[in-house]
């Protein structure tokens, strides 16, 4: 509500009111040569509250704090692990591998086998190896031999030792037997059977494709 100060009093006078209802009541007239009545003042409005300016930070990148937090410590740890690496790298070719020593290889001596092998072990092949077993659960043996010589060869008789090969490559032998042949003729093979002294079972020798025959001719 707008309001005027009367310049005798210094009352607050309604706008309805042109003279003073406090001075026209005591009979005293307002003085002529006052200026008139100021226009009506309005009262000034409360001040509105306002809001808190953004940071720095968030009025450029519109992001809240955490987030920049986060950011911040993934970029830290980005340029931690690239440092690692690049350290470890150098370091890998700092360190050239050495150049192995050459090994010394040691002679192989020929063994006393070797030595005293039959002069026709040579030409002589023990091949086609089938293992069987009777009812009485013994162990049975069919070979082919083959003279692979010229020669005709009389009253052959050896000792055979079958071997198992392993993963490793390695001959583990498995059983014995041995074979006598009267007459072998000039590139001629002979069928056979003999029986096979082992402390296995046949189903526990390992199949034809993993056995391997070794023999010493003791005849002629």
């Amino acid at each position: 509500m707008f309001t005027w100060i009367c310049p005798k009093c210094k009352s607050e006078v309604p706008p309805a009111y042109s003279e003073c209802p406090n001075c026209a009541a005591t009979g005293k007239a307002p003085d002529e040569k006052e200026s008139p009545p100021p226009a009506a003042v309005a009262a000034p409005a409360p001040p509105q509250p306002r809001a808190p300016r953004p940071g720095p930070a968030a009025r450029q990148t519109g992001m809240p704090g955490w987030a920049l937090t986060v950011l911040f410590a993934l970029g830290f740890a980005v340029l931690l692990s690239g440092g690692y690496f690049a350290y470890q790298s150098l370091s890998r070719k700092k360190e050239a591998p050495r150049p192995a020593a050459p090994l010394l290889e040691t002679p192989t001596l020929p063994s006393n086998a070797a030595v005293k092998a039959h002069p026709i072990t040579q030409h002589i092949e023990i091949t086609g190896l089938r293992l069987t077993e009777d009812a009485k659960q013994r162990a049975f043996v069919r070979f082919v031999v083959v003279n692979h010589s010229g020669a005709e060869i009389v009253d052959l008789a050896a000792n055979v030792s079958l071997k198992a090969v392993t993963a490793k490559g390695e001959q583990e032998p498995v059983g014995t037997f041995s074979l006598k042949i009267p007459l072998l003729g000039p590139y001629e093979s002979k069928e056979l059977k003999g029986t096979v002294s082992t402390k296995l079972r046949v189903y526990e020798l390992p199949d034809w494709q993993f056995l391997r025959a070794d023999f010493q001719i003791t005849s002629p």
